[in-house]
C-alpha cells in the first residue's frame, strides 16, 4: 500500500519519471494483492477452527446424559435432542429452542425466561421450580409435564396437556382456555377424569394423579 501511495504521489509531480512510476505501481498492486489473500487464508483458517471447536462441543453435549448449569452461551443449539438429560439450573433465556425434543428431561431450576419453545417435545418434563417467564408454548407437548413451583408463560396457546399435567398451585383456569386436552389412562387402562380440582387439562400442585 505505501508503494501504491508512493507512485500516485510521483504520478502527479514527476511525469517524466514514468517508468519509476509504472514499477512501483506494479509492485503497490502485487502487496495489495498478496495482503487480500493472506487475509481471506487467515480468516478461512479462523472460521474453520472456530467450526471445529463448535462442532466437539456440539457433540459433547449430545452424548452428556447430565450437564447441570447448562448455557449454550448463543451458540446454535436447534436440533439437539436433550430428551432425558439432568439440566439442573440450565440457562436457555431467550433460546430457540422450536420443536426442540426435551422428553423426560429434568430441567429443575431452568431458566426459559423468553425462549422460543413452540412445539417442543416437554413430555414428562420435570420443570418443578424452573421459570419461563415471557417464554413462547404454543403448541408444546405438556402431557405429564412437572411444573409445581414454576413460573409458566401464558403463551400456550394450543399447547397439548392431559390429566397429568402438573401446574403450579397458582395456576388460573382462563390461562387453560385455549389449550388441547389430551386422554390420559392410569396403569390400568382407564381414562382419568382431568376435572378433579376443577381444573382443565391437568392438576395444580400437589398432584396426585402422577404418582402411580
Amino acid at each position: 500500500m505505501l508503494f501504491a501511495l508512493l507512485a500516485w504521489r510521483m504520478a502527479i509531480k514527476e511525469r517524466e519519471k514514468e517508468p519509476r512510476i509504472e514499477v512501483l505501481s506494479a509492485v503497490g498492486g502485487g502487496l495489495i494483492t498478496g495482503l487480500a489473500v493472506g487475509l481471506a487464508v487467515l480468516f478461512l483458517q479462523k472460521s474453520f477452527e472456530e467450526s471445529q471447536k463448535y462442532a466437539t462441543w456440539r457433540a459433547s453435549v449430545e452424548v452428556a446424559e447430565s450437564i447441570p448449569g447448562f448455557a449454550p452461551n448463543g451458540r446454535d443449539i436447534r436440533g439437539i435432542n436433550f430428551s432425558g438429560k439432568r439440566l439442573h439450573a440450565a440457562d436457555f433465556t431467550e433460546a430457540d429452542l422450536e420443536d426442540s425434543k426435551l422428553r423426560d428431561a429434568d430441567l429443575d431450576g431452568a431458566v426459559f425466561n423468553n425462549a422460543n419453545l413452540r412445539g417442543a417435545d416437554l413430555i414428562g418434563a420435570n420443570l418443578r421450580e424452573a421459570s419461563l417467564d415471557g417464554a413462547d408454548l404454543e403448541g408444546a407437548l405438556l402431557q405429564d409435564t412437572n411444573f409445581a413451583y414454576a413460573i409458566v408463560s401464558p403463551k400456550i396457546e394450543k399447547a397439548q396437556v392431559n390429566a397429568r399435567t402438573c401446574w403450579p398451585p397458582t395456576m388460573r383456569s382462563e390461562m387453560l382456555e385455549k389449550v388441547i386436552v389430551m386422554p390420559a389412562y392410569d396403569k390400568n387402562g382407564v381414562k382419568i377424569d382431568d376435572m378433579k380440582d376443577g381444573l382443565k387439562g391437568g392438576q395444580r400442585f400437589p398432584c396426585p394423579l402422577r404418582k402411580e
